[in-house]
Order: C-alpha cells, then sequence, then structure tokens
C-alpha cells in the first residue's frame, strides 16, 4: 500500500500540470512561499547614517565634522545687493549655479537672503539706488556707529518704510520665479537684521537715528516674512526662534495661511550654554512653539567655539539637540582661531570630537524597518505586512515613497509599485507604524529568478529623476549601499 502511494501522486500531479497547459487560468507562475524578516537597528551610539534633515548639513562649504558620506543638504546665503544690485535688476546666477551644483551632487540647496551683515564694514548690502531713494519717507536707511573705535559704520535699512517692503517684495518674487520648481531643502527666512538673522545689536542707537526712523515694528516684521511666504508658498520655510520675533513666530507658525507647509524652527547660536533660555524662562511663551518639531524642521547653527570653551561647547550642543528636537546641524562654524578648515577637526580634543559625533548622530530622525512578513501566492498576489519604528528626535517630514521593486539577474528594475505606506506619519521617540498590504505582481515579466526588496526613494524619482535625492536610508545593519532592503528572491515559471 505504501508503495503505491508516490506513483497515485505523481499520476494526480501529471494531471494537473495537463489540465495547466488547458488553462491559462490554473497555470503556476510563482513559486509561492511565506516569509518573516527581522532587522537589526543600528546603535545610536553608531548611527552615522547620513540622510536629508538628519544630523549636519554643509555650512556655507564647509563640512568640518567628518561623516560617513557627504549632507544631502548644503546651506548659503546671498546679499541682496548681489541679487539686485540696481533696483528692478536681478541677477540670480550665483544661486541658480549653486542649485545646479547641489544637483549634480544629488544634494539639495537651502538659502536665506540677507540686507545687512556685521557692524561697522562701510559696506552697503542693498541695491545701490535703493540708498536715499525719493519713495521712501527717510532715505531707506541710515549709517548707524556701533563701535565708535571703527571709522567705519553701519548701512541699517529703514526696515519700517513701505517702500523697502515693497522692493524686498518684488525681490523675493522675481527669486521664486527664477527658482520656479527646482527643489530647495529649505528656506531661511531672512532681510531683516544682521547677517539676516532677525535681531540688531543694541549698539545700534535709534536715538541717533535721523528724523522718521524708528525700531522695527511687530506689523514691519510680519510684513517681512509675509513678502517670503507670498513669493514662494510652496516652499519649506523656517523662521529664527528668537524671543524677541514672538509675535510674527506666532503669527508664521500657528496662523498664517500663505504657506503650504508647516514653518519650521531655527536657531544661530546651538551650543551656547543659556541661549534658550529666553524661552525656557518664559514657558506662557514657548509653550505655543515648542511642539511645532512635531509638523516642520527645526534647524540650528553653531556659536563658533574653539576647544576647551567653557560657556559655548559641544556637550552643551548635544544637550540642546535632545532638549529642543533638533533636526539638522550646522558642519562648520567651528574652531574660527583655526584658519584652514582642513584643520578645525584636529583642533578638538578626542571628547569633543566624540561628543561632536554624536550630536550628528541624534539630530533628526532614525527610521527602522523592524519586521517585515509575506506570503507570495503562485498567481502573483502578494500579501505585505511592515512595522516601522522611529526612534530618532524628530520625524522625516518630507513625503518619501515606499517602493517595492523587483530586479532581474541583471540588476534591471522590472516591476517597481508605490505602497500606500505614509512615512512621514511615524513620529518620533519609537513611535511606530504597522501596514498591511496586498500587490499583484507583474505576470507578464518573463520566468526567472527576481531579487525582491523595499527601496524609500524620493516621489521625483517617477516625474523629475534628475531632481530627485538619493534614496532615503534606514537605520538598520541590513540595508543595502543605495538604501534598499531584500525581502527575499522570488522566482517565476
Amino acid at each position: 500500500m505504501c508503495g503505491v502511494l508516490p506513483a497515485a501522486r505523481a499520476a494526480d500531479e501529471g494531471q494537473v500540470a495537463a489540465t495547466a497547459l488547458l488553462s491559462p487560468r490554473l497555470a503556476v507562475r510563482w513559486v509561492p512561499q511565506s516569509q518573516v524578516l527581522g532587522f537589526t537597528a543600528l546603535a545610536a551610539d553608531a548611527d552615522d547614517t547620513v540622510n536629508p534633515l538628519r544630523g549636519y548639513h554643509r555650512w556655507r562649504g564647509q563640512e568640518v565634522v567628518p561623516q560617513s558620506m557627504p549632507s544631502p543638504d548644503v546651506y548659503q546665503r546671498y546679499a541682496w545687493r548681489d541679487l539686485e544690485p540696481e533696483l528692478g535688476r536681478y541677477d540670480f546666477s550665483k544661486v541658480l549655479a549653486d542649485v545646479s551644483a547641489a544637483r549634480s551632487q544629488g544634494r539639495r540647496l537651502a538659502l536665506r537672503v540677507r540686507s545687512m551683515l556685521g557692524y561697522d564694514d562701510g559696506q552697503v548690502y542693498v541695491p545701490r539706488d535703493l540708498v536715499a531713494h525719493p519713495s521712501c519717507s527717510a532715505g531707506c536707511g541710515w549709517w548707524a556707529d556701533a563701535d565708535p573705535g571703527n571709522s567705519q559704520q553701519t548701512y541699517v535699512p529703514d526696515w519700517n518704510d513701505p517702500f523697502v517692503h515693497e522692493r524686498m517684495r518684488l525681490l523675493l518674487q522675481a527669486l521664486g520665479q527664477a527658482l520656479g520648481t527646482l527643489p530647495l531643502a529649505w528656506v531661511d527666512v531672512g532681510l531683516y537684521g544682521q547677517w539676516g538673522e532677525w535681531t540688531l545689536s543694541s549698539k545700534i542707537n535709534y536715538a541717533l537715528a535721523p528724523g522718521g526712523i524708528a525700531p522695527i515694528t511687530n506689523d514691519s516684521k510680519r510684513a517681512i516674512a509675509e513678502a517670503h511666504f507670498t513669493a514662494m508658498p510652496d516652499r519649506p520655510f523656517v523662521m529664527f526662534a528668537l524671543k524677541g520675533n514672538f509675535d510674527t513666530l506666532d503669527w508664521a507658525l500657528n496662523r498664517q495661511t500663505v504657506t503650504s507647509r508647516p514653518v519650521g524652527l531655527r536657531i544661530d547660536c546651538l551650543a551656547k550654554s543659556g541661549f534658550m533660555n529666553q524661552w525656557t524662562d518664559h514657558p506662557e511663551l514657548w509653550s505655543q512653539l515648542q511642539n511645532q518639531w512635531q509638523r516642520a524642521p527645526f534647524v540650528a547653527e553653531f556659536c563658533p567655539f574653539d576647544s576647551g570653551d567653557a560657556v559655548t561647547n559641544a556637550a552643551t550642543a548635544l544637550q540642546q539637540v535632545r532638549d529642543f528636537r533638533i533636526t539638522s546641524v550646522s558642519n562648520g562654524n567651528l574652531a574660527p582661531s583655526v584658519s584652514n578648515t582642513a584643520l578645525k577637526w584636529a583642533s578638538f580634543t578626542a571628547q569633543e570630537q566624540a561628543t561632536l559625533l554624536q550630536v550628528g548622530r541624534e539630530a533628526g530622525h532614525r527610521l527602522m524597518l523592524d519586521r517585515a512578513s509575506y506570503t507570495l501566492s503562485r498567481n502573483g498576489s502578494l500579501a505585505l505586512s511592515t512595522d516601522w519604528r522611529n526612534p530618532g528626535r524628530a520625524p522625516v517630514y518630507e513625503s518619501w515613497e515606499v517602493t517595492l521593486e523587483l530586479l532581474d539577474d541583471t540588476g534591471a528594475v522590472r516591476q517597481s509599485t508605490v505602497l500606500p505606506i505614509a512615512l512621514s506619519t511615524v513620529g518620533a521617540d519609537n513611535a511606530s507604524l504597522g501596514t498591511r498590504t496586498s500587490i499583484a505582481l507583474n505576470n507578464q515579466l518573463p520566468a526567472g529568478r527576481y531579487l525582491a526588496r523595499l527601496v524609500i526613494r524620493d516621489p521625483l524619482q517617477r516625474s523629475a529623476p534628475a531632481d530627485a535625492r538619493a534614496p532615503l536610508r534606514l537605520a538598520i545593519a541590513e540595508r543595502q549601499a543605495d538604501g534598499g532592503v531584500v525581502l527575499g528572491t522570488w522566482v517565476k515559471r
């Protein structure tokens, strides 16, 4: 009896095969399989994953802290007079060249426009014919003496003049038109204050200003911010988080309806002890802004410090990254006493270097795929489950697409399917997302072996590949060099 069973089974299988030839609906297309995969999370103190809006960004041509690969975000600033040498004559060649250079390297540019730089440098950073223009009520600006010991003076625009506001609005509108649909990392709201950083030194004494010129009002601050938003409403913006600008910040973050994306925060003195006391000492104000990190990035720039500084240092920077949910940190503005950029890193002690490396590891998101399981049926029906987690301090923010790809033996992608997985909804602090979805594989593919993997791609990969970022890299040990994660090898007969 036992010897008969194999023969009977063979006869049954032969009948199935014969029937399959007559009925394509019953033909075996894919070798069925089920799989449960677990992935290994990278440790927080060893996760050197480089991603957009995570860790360090290239700061004005510098990347002082070494990383496993160049940053995909690059930051630069431009003076108003360089973009508009004379009123109405625009020159955006430098900005466009920087955008093009970033694109060619797989990066995105972040930018700020400034209408003044430092103090008592004797320079004018607005269009040359804006100075003393008759359309201004008080000459469009004035020369202030911030340092009596310096023979030079500081040209301070009249921040309240309607004509100055109009020229700012036209400048930003023209810049937005010149950029078109070219992607940017973010736009830093600028134009007002020293270096465009939304504050002026108390050494600028408005009691000595010409008649009709006064310190900037909250209405004027809002007008300058709104000029940015209306010129480029679809861009991601960040704004300086200074308590003196609370009225404008509150409006921009909580009440304005101009921008299509939430506006993020920015600080320019990361690492300085007590810098954020301006907010923590006023919890009634900070409570209205402190959760903005859940919706938009919080970008930071170092206050420059050298090795051994007791007030401004790497340890303070790391604590601020943890306390305030910093997304991305400038990889420059460090070791100001060291003129050679290549030697700046070596000027810090081993402990300081270790702490600066940890700043990059802890800033921003650390997205992981913890588990994936699937069942593949012979008709090409795939049931896929995934469990995602982010132990980082911020979300990914951007709308990345999780894509299932099938690669043939030559490495060519033969099927690419965008899955309905919204990674931008995964919060921080070990927030998780579980997904369950069904996919139909392409049954027109030729017989063969296919490597199945998940890749987190920029949506522009489908519509404008030249502008697409490299795939997002998960903080797991199993990721491939290009960011992909292998599910298995699937066979089609």
